[in-house]
């Protein structure tokens, strides 16, 4: 310890007071410099510990720092990815809703179709309950099969008859008038006599034609109707060389016609018989004869059934 100074006197000089200042001051600056090496001695360690620690905190902060940019440029190249990600979720969400309308749809043709099925199963039931009726239906069918086959010929007896009552009394109604019926055909024997134009004249006037002859019954029913008389026929020649014919445009067969003629005829006598009539009551029975002459004549008309 440093010798305590005796205290001033009192009353001394200013040139013993200064002496005395500048000890105090180099006391006061030695002791600050004794703290300050004490506080250096004793704080220095804990700086430097706390400087490391420090720098070591920043070295991590650093690296935390770095790890953040680093989760900052993915997260930013992740935020386009969530934006892509977002629009296929609402892509997904809206072939959900597709899918959804879908299943509805489909829901409901299930209904229907299960519907169509209990409908189908109903038909079902009833055919299989008809097919067990098939063997009596069949008897049935055979029995009306057969009833309808005896309808139709009755109804085909049933028509005949109509059509035999239908054309007899349409030939009773040409009988009474006076006509004939021979084969589907009616003839009228007239009771006046004509010249054979006047005869024709007379037979179309009267629906029907001259009669021709076609075969040998039908001739063999003309003569004998006649019973001997002349009566005109439909067959005319134009002119001494022209060619027989019948009135009502009936084919001629000249084969079959020669069989007719009385024997010797037709000889066109005096160049002026050209028309025909009945003149025997046998097969040959004609006879060419001038047109001018009057004889009884024979019209031929061909049955038509009247309307209904």
């Amino acid at each position: 310890l440093l010798p305590t100074e005796p205290p001033p006197k009192m009353g001394s000089s200013p040139v013993l007071r200064k002496p005395c200042t500048v000890r105090a001051a180099f006391v006061i600056l030695t002791l600050v410099l004794l703290a300050s090496v004490v506080l250096q001695a004793i704080l220095y360690p804990w700086f430097m510990g706390t400087l490391s620690d420090v720098k070591t905190n920043a070295q991590l902060l650093n690296g935390r720092v770095d790890n953040i940019s680093t989760l900052s440029s993915e997260v930013k190249r992740n935020r386009g990815g969530v934006k892509a990600a977002g629009i296929q979720v609402q892509m997904v969400n809206a072939s959900l809703d597709h899918v959804h309308s879908q299943i509805r749809r489909l829901e409901t043709g299930m209904k229907a179709v299960n519907a169509q099925i209990q409908m189908l199963t109903r038909s079902w039931e009833e055919v299989y309950s008809l097919n067990a009726q098939l063997p009596e239906l069949k008897r049935d069918l055979d029995k009306a099969s057969a009833l309808n086959v005896k309808v139709r010929g009755l109804q085909s007896s049933l028509e005949n008859i109509s059509k035999l009552l239908k054309q007899q009394n349409d030939t009773l109604q040409m009988v009474s008038q006076g006509w004939k019926y021979f084969k589907e055909n009616f003839y009228y024997f007239s009771h006046v006599q004509k010249t054979w134009y006047s005869a024709q004249q007379f037979c179309v006037s009267r629906n029907s034609q001259l009669t021709s002859v076609t075969s040998d019954s039908e001739q063999e029913f003309l003569y004998k109707t006649a019973g001997g008389l002349f009566y005109w026929i439909g067959l005319t020649k134009a002119g001494t060389d022209g060619d027989w014919y019948w009135v009502d445009e009936t084919p001629f067969n000249k084969v079959q016609s020669d069989r007719f003629w009385i024997p010797g005829e037709p000889n066109n006598l005096g160049n002026n018989e050209h028309c025909a009539n009945l003149k025997m009551s046998s097969l040959q029975s004609w006879n060419d004869a001038p047109c001018d002459h009057p004889f009884l004549f024979i019209c031929k008309r061909r049955y038509i059934p009247s309307e209904p």
